[in-house]
């Protein structure tokens, strides 16, 4: 396929997104960071996989900022933030715009051609990437040297810190729960009857254990106890993971 019928099929595809129809380019790209990858486009939607920084994957669609993938893994909806376009990412259909297509030599007219076609293609990316939608402006892209979210998916919102009760607890709680948890976990022992049913694990009337992962025999109230189960199943809407 010539330079300038590249430079059309693209110019076409552009026109395409803008409309707010599917994407017509299946865009190599990489994750930037961590990211979790969703049923839908949106946090509400429920959580298939993880991509990890640097991993490879194909953009086929793009909807409000999230674009579906295909990789190794379960194929889903990622957050448009945290996908980079891959160097010479080409469009799906088509020959590509690299030197040496077509037949005879390469002249300067042809390469100012693939150097036009290219710099088409990286505007049609930074749409999809961006987020272009139907009946909505393209959002602006991001703005280059934006630091990752600093724990990736597992970064809590402001306000809420990881909970510790264990090494790699990272459900996110309020600081004064996690200081709850941390002064139980040293008054531990004060709190077990070891002539109880349960031996070393038998906590003293009025306690039971907390249980906030299988195994946490940490003897607490009853109160206690259904409170951490409701920071188990509240956790992942106090974190920033897209």
């Amino acid at each position: 396929m010539k330079s300038s019928k590249i430079v059309s099929f693209l110019s076409s595809s552009a026109l395409i997104l803008a409309m707010g129809a599917q994407a017509a380019l299946a865009v190599e790209a990489y994750a930037t960071n961590d990211v979790n990858v969703r049923s839908g486009p949106g946090t509400q939607f429920s959580r298939l996989d993880t991509l990890f920084q640097g991993e490879p994957v194909n953009i086929t669609e793009c909807q409000s900022n999230w674009c579906y993938v295909q990789h190794e893994g379960p194929d889903g909806w990622v957050s448009a933030n945290y996908l980079a376009a891959a160097n010479g990412a080409g469009s799906g259909g088509g020959s590509g715009a690299g030197a040496g297509s077509g037949s005879g030599g390469g002249g300067s007219g042809s390469s100012n051609a693939d150097a036009a076609a290219a710099a088409i293609l990286g505007l049609i990316i930074g749409g999809v990437l961006a987020g272009a939608g139907a009946g909505s402006p393209p959002a602006p892209p991001p703005a280059v040297g934006t630091p990752p979210l600093p724990y990736g998916p597992d970064t809590c919102v402001d306000g809420f810190v990881w909970r510790d009760i264990y090494p790699g607890d990272h459900v996110c709680v309020t600081p004064d729960s996690r200081a709850k948890a941390a002064h139980e976990n040293a008054i531990a022992g004060s709190r077990v009857d070891p002539t109880g049913p349960y031996g070393p694990n038998s906590c003293k009337p009025g306690f039971v254990w907390r249980e906030a992962y299988a195994g946490d025999k940490v003897c607490v109230t009853g109160a206690r106890r259904s409170a951490v189960a409701q920071e188990n199943a509240e956790g992942p809407s106090h974190r920033v993971a897209p």
